[in-house]
């Protein structure tokens, strides 16, 4: 073999072997995938109405990128449209679509959709005035400024609804 085909196996076999350890260093001793931290995490505090045919969330929160030690503030905006245009009665689940939007400062714009489940709960106060969960998985299907790497990330989501008209939205990638 002359020397630039050396060269060149060499390099291949080099590569070929940092590719397989990076591989291997993404599993334990029992083979099962190392869980990585989430590409992004956003937790919101707001208010819901009830409009005609959804519920509106809007409020403010934090959004965690994976490769950022800070959260950075932002708002949230979130839609809850239950297969019949009607919130479920205490007890009862039905499928729903929701989207969630997160924008803020420095160049932060995206939205999540997804289909799950939005169910209603017997409300128990003082403990609980929680009345409504939606609970499903989403795709960041917009990206108009800010994170690109976030389109197409996949993941779950749940807005909750207060009977004294306060929500909360929580998402991360899976």
């Amino acid at each position: 073999m002359n020397r630039t085909r050396t060269r060149r196996a060499l390099r291949v076999a080099g590569g070929l072997a940092v590719a397989g350890a990076a591989l291997v260093g993404t599993f334990d001793a029992a083979g099962a995938a190392r869980p990585t931290s989430p590409a992004f995490t956003v937790s919101g505090q707001g208010t819901w109405q009830e409009r005609p045919f959804d519920v509106v969330v809007n409020g403010e929160g934090e959004l965690q990128l994976r490769n950022g030690n800070r959260s950075t503030d932002v708002l949230v905006a979130s839609s809850v449209d239950a297969d019949d245009g009607t919130m479920p009665a205490p007890g009862e689940c039905e499928g729903a679509i929701t989207t969630v939007t997160v924008y803020g400062a420095r160049r932060i714009d995206f939205t999540m959709i997804g289909v799950g489940e939005v169910c209603g709960l017997d409300v128990q106060p003082p403990t609980s005035i929680v009345s409504h969960v939606f609970t499903g998985t989403f795709e960041v299907y917009d990206v108009p400024e800010g994170p690109r790497q976030l389109l197409g990330t996949d993941g779950f989501f749940e807005v909750r609804l207060g009977v004294d008209g306060s929500a909360s939205v929580f998402a991360t990638d899976s």
